[in-house]
C-alpha cells in the first residue's frame, strides 16, 4: 500500500483593496465575523498597502471545510498568500485571527514583516467553557450566540447608539456555518502559546478595548510582558471588537506601527513582496446560502476617543487613542459593492450605497458581499459620535 500523501491546505476566501505595487497588509476577523469588520480601516489602510482580508472558512459564504486547529488556518492562510505570491507582509488580526498571528510568528517568522494583535489572548478563556460553546451551538443552532454576541462585542453605551449595527452583528454570526463555527471552537479550546511567547521576534503591538471582558488588558498585558519589545495600546470605550466601535483609533494605530515596520524592513533590506492580481477569489466553490454582509457605514465612534495621546509603543501599557478622524465616505457611500450588503442606520441618507474602495470584484459565482438585492448602506451624515463609556 502506497503512503497517504496529505493533502494541500485549502486556500482561504480573500478580498484585495489598495495599490498593486503596494507592500501587504493582511487582515484576519473575529469568530462569527467576516472581512467587513475591517471596512472601516480600509480607505486608510490602502492608502498606504496592498490589503489582503480573508474569510474564516464557514464565514461570509465561504466553503465550510472546518478548521481543526490554529495551525490548520495558519496553513490556509498561507497557501492562499502563496497562491497570491506574496512572500512577505506584514499582519493584523482580531480575537481568533489574532491567534493565527501569533501562530504564523511562531512558525512562519521569515514571513512576517510586523504583527499587530487585537483582542488576543495567549490562551483564549479555558478549554471547558469553549467545548461549552461547541455543545451548545450544536444542540441548539448559532441563534443563541448570535444573540449574546453585541454583549461580548460592544460596551452598553455603543450597542445603544448603534442599534443598526448591533443588528448587522447578529446577523453577522447567524449566516455562520455551525459545523465551521464549533470546528472553531475547539481551535480556540486547544490554543495555548503562554510558553512560546518568547520565541515571537517580529515587531508586534497588542491592542485592546480598555472594557473588553473576552480578552481583558491583562491578557494583553501577558503578551506584551512575553513577547520581546512588544508594545501596547489601550483604546478607552471599547470592548473586543475594537475595530468596529474605536475605527479611528485603531486605523491610527496600525497605521503608525506597520509604517514604522515597513521601514526597518526597508533599511534591513528585506523585501515586501506586493500580491499579484486583483479581485479576491473563494479558494473554492461558492458555499450555499446567505453570503456575508458589509459593515454599516455610520457615523464614525471613535471620533471622540479620550485618551493620553501618546504615541503608540512610548511606553508598554500606555492608554493610546488615535486623532478625530471622521467617518471614511461620502454620504451615501457604502464600503460594499452597490446593492450589497445589510442596510446601516437611518441617518437621514437614502439607501443604495455607490460602494467603497474596493478594487475589483471578488471572484465567484457571486460578490461575496451581496445579500438582499437592492439593500445598499446608507453613509454617515455627520451626526456626532457617541462619548466614550466611563471607566
Amino acid at each position: 500500500m502506497s503512503e497517504k500523501q496529505n493533502p494541500q491546505p485549502q486556500p482561504l476566501q480573500y478580498r484585495t483593496d489598495g495599490p498593486e505595487d503596494g507592500p501587504v497588509l493582511v487582515v484576519g476577523p473575529a469568530l462569527g465575523t467576516t472581512w467587513h469588520m475591517w471596512d472601516r480601516q480600509i480607505p486608510e489602510l490602502t492608502r498606504h498597502w496592498r490589503v489582503v482580508r480573508f474569510d474564516l472558512p464557514g464565514h461570509g459564504g465561504a466553503p465550510a471545510a472546518p478548521a481543526a486547529s490554529v495551525d490548520d488556518l495558519g496553513d490556509r492562510l498561507v497557501a492562499t498568500l502563496d497562491s497570491l505570491g506574496v512572500d512577505r507582509f506584514g499582519y493584523a488580526g482580531c480575537s481568533l485571527s489574532a491567534a493565527v498571528g501569533i501562530d504564523l510568528a511562531l512558525r512562519h517568522p521569515h514571513r512576517l514583516a510586523s504583527l499587530a494583535l487585537v483582542a488576543a489572548s495567549p490562551r483564549y478563556g479555558t478549554p471547558d467553557s469553549w467545548r461549552q460553546r461547541g455543545e451548545t451551538v450544536r444542540r441548539e443552532g448559532l441563534d443563541p450566540v448570535a444573540r449574546s454576541a453585541p454583549e461580548r462585542w460592544f460596551t452598553a453605551n455603543f450597542s445603544g447608539a448603534q442599534p443598526a449595527i448591533v443588528d448587522w452583528a447578529v446577523q453577522m454570526v447567524g449566516t455562520t456555518d455551525t459545523y465551521a463555527y464549533v470546528a472553531a471552537c475547539d481551535a480556540l479550546a486547544a490554543f495555548d502559546v503562554r510558553a512560546e511567547l518568547a520565541r515571537i521576534s517580529v515587531p508586534t503591538l497588542v491592542i485592546v478595548g480598555a472594557e473588553d471582558t473576552t480578552t481583558p488588558p491583562a491578557d494583553a498585558r501577558v503578551l506584551v510582558a512575553g513577547i520581546h519589545d512588544a508594545k501596547l495600546a489601550v483604546v478607552p470605550g471599547a470592548s473586543h471588537l475594537t475595530p468596529v466601535e474605536q475605527p479611528a483609533a485603531v486605523t491610527d494605530l496600525l497605521v503608525r506601527h506597520f509604517t514604522t515596520a515597513w521601514q526597518l524592513s526597508t533599511q534591513q533590506g528585506l523585501s515586501v513582496l506586493p500580491g499579484q492580481g486583483t479581485g479576491g477569489g473563494r479558494g473554492g466553490p461558492a458555499a450555499d446560502g446567505p453570503a456575508a454582509a458589509a459593515f454599516p457605514a455610520g457615523p464614525d465612534s471613535g471620533a471622540t476617543s479620550s485618551g493620553t495621546g501618546a504615541r503608540a509603543g512610548d511606553a508598554p501599557h500606555a492608554a493610546v487613542a488615535g486623532p478625530a478622524q471622521g467617518g471614511f465616505g461620502a454620504p451615501g457611500t457604502g464600503f460594499g459593492a452597490p446593492g450589497s450588503g445589510m442596510p446601516g442606520p437611518d441617518f437621514g441618507t437614502p439607501p443604495g450605497g455607490t460602494g467603497g474602495p474596493a478594487s475589483g470584484p471578488v471572484s465567484g459565482a457571486a460578490p461575496v458581499s451581496a445579500t438582499t438585492p437592492g439593500s445598499g448602506i446608507p453613509g454617515p451624515a455627520g451626526t456626532p459620535a457617541p462619548a466614550p463609556a466611563p471607566g
